[in-house]
């Protein structure tokens, strides 16, 4: 279909007057979007657990999309059309030699997507998270309950992990790790042998439906009623799950777009309503599998050599943020101290992590500030160890994070604490918080060449921090040096931070597993 690419951009191809068309792909699909339609043509791949190889198979499956997806949705899916041939000129009409079909939509409003709105932190998305909560309920109430397929639920989720672990074993060497692949593997392997018996009980009581497979924030229109469309037609053992499977999609496509509370909103609404004393464990275990498989997902388009260079680089970064919140999800509770100098990347590694794990993020350049009763993007010029910086302020601004921190973790949270941690009794008074409350502690030590750093001062803008490139000295003369120790991690920050990200957490679980 490349090769008729540019005359799909024509909006004379079109049957419908319209202004432009857009172009949208997934992995699977290419979708042009006219004015008040949507055209979605399948890729003609054979990636094993889809097989769109062949005119005819796409056919079938553009079929089965519209009859599947009018399950949740009343007036959106119009129907399949054809893509026609003729003088030269291609066409969705009934004229011409046929090329190939497409599954054709009512264009649903973009400023009412769910990903729109999660993007641009509409105000009323805690009164649209409710409203979702109740058409989620409503569909699966009303899904097929399947008791009688050819396979046992267990087995089938079984199977769909053995399949996503050798299918991302291609990620390895790009956005994933061999140890990050190993350690999901064993620890998914043991947590399924956990379950069996929970799951199969959960199929003879009714909760393995006929549902979505494909629940997430991008595939949600928050119209009224609310829309929800584009569900998996092309693998029956990827739709037919527990409903926890679906729920778990949304849930952790929230967390991925840093929306924890709209998450456990949902999961909290979604639970009173439900009679399932299992929820919060298979909740985390359909997290971690949908994670993966987003991972997956992104992965096979990062390699897709017909998607934009710009495509395929993005869904590598996706990739790896995806696979690193499958492997932070498998995380216990655990303190992260990060250490060094100024313009060391301390909080980029900290955002990222706080990512991955849903850790409390605890920072000193903002807290500083905040006890000083100052604006975040307030700049100090003070020289250093003055004003703002003096060992009085400094003090006053590590008990607030140590106290902030030892609530943190009788709540029984993650936490990371940004800061310096140029002074060795500041590292030692933490851990010893951590070795008392018996929590996991990990000292994350940042480094980079001299040259790397003061670049990166030179080019800071808009941060809390007011490090600058004539303090570097001064503080590089007296940080003290940090010993070598089991729970010390030395980070090179000129590394990418989500490959820094994968290889801490893959350290952290390496860990956890050695002594559980």
């Amino acid at each position: 279909m490349h090769q008729f690419h540019q005359q799909l951009l024509d909006p004379g191809t079109y049957p419908e007057r319209t202004e432009s068309v857009v172009f949208k792909e997934t992995h699977i699909s290419s979708v042009y979007l006219t004015d008040n339609h949507a055209y979605k043509l399948k890729k003609p791949l054979n990636l094993g657990f889809l097989d769109f190889s062949s005119l005819e198979k796409r056919h079938h499956y553009c079929q089965e999309e519209v009859r599947l997806n009018r399950r949740f949705t009343t007036d959106t899916y119009l129907g399949v059309v054809s893509l026609r041939q003729q003088q030269g000129r291609i066409s969705f009409c009934e004229r011409g030699k046929l090329l190939d079909y497409a599954v054709k939509m009512r264009r649903l409003p973009e400023e009412r997507m769910l990903d729109h709105l999660l993007e641009s932190n509409a105000p009323i998305l805690a009164d649209d998270i409710s409203k979702l909560g109740m058409a989620l309920r409503k569909v699966v109430k009303n899904a097929e309950i399947c008791r009688h397929e050819p396979l046992r639920n267990v087995d089938v989720v079984k199977q769909n992990c053995t399949e996503n672990f050798r299918q991302t074993s291609r990620a390895i060497g790009t956005s994933l790790s061999s140890e990050a692949h190993l350690l999901m593997q064993t620890m998914t392997r043991r947590e399924l042998h956990n379950l069996e018996e929970t799951m199969l009980e959960r199929e003879v009581n009714g909760f393995v439906r006929d549902g979505h497979g494909d629940l997430h924030a991008a595939n949600i229109c928050m119209t009224d009623p609310v829309c929800i469309y584009d569900c998996i037609e092309f693998n029956r053992r990827f739709r037919v799950a527990d409903i926890v499977a679906d729920l778990a999609f949304l849930i952790m496509d929230l967390e991925f777009r840093k929306r924890r509370d709209l998450a456990e909103a949902l999961s909290l609404q979604f639970q009173e309503h439900s009679d399932n004393h299992n929820f919060k464990q298979l909740l985390l275990f359909y997290k971690k599998y949908r994670a993966w498989v987003r991972g997956k997902v992104d992965a096979i388009l990062a390699t897709d050599p017909e998607a934009s260079p710009s495509t395929r680089e993005h869904a590598a970064e996706l990739a790896r943020r995806y696979f690193n919140l499958a492997l932070g999800y498998q995380l216990k509770p655990t303190l992260f101290l990060t250490s060094g100098l100024m313009g060391a990347g301390k909080t980029t590694l900290a955002r990222a992590l706080a990512h991955a794990t849903g850790a409390k993020h605890l920072r000193s350049d903002v807290l500083r500030k905040q006890l000083a009763g100052l604006a975040e993007d307030t700049k100090g010029r003070e020289a250093f160890g003055a004003g703002l910086y003096s060992c009085e302020k400094t003090k006053q601004t590590y008990e607030e994070l140590f106290n902030v921190t030892a609530e943190a973790i009788d709540r029984k949270g993650s936490v990371v604490v940004d800061a310096s941690f140029a002074q060795e009794n500041e590292r030692k008074r933490f851990m010893t918080l951590a070795g008392q409350k018996n929590y996991p502690v990990w000292l994350v030590h940042l480094e980079c060449p001299d040259e790397v750093t003061l670049r990166r001062l030179d080019q800071r803008v808009d941060d809390s921090s007011d490090g600058r490139r004539e303090l570097f000295a001064h503080q590089k003369a007296v940080f003290s040096e940090i010993p070598p120790s089991s729970e010390v991690v030395k980070i090179d920050t000129r590394n990418p931070v989500d490959y820094n990200v994968q290889s801490l957490l893959c350290r952290a679980l390496t860990t956890q597993e050695q002594s559980s």
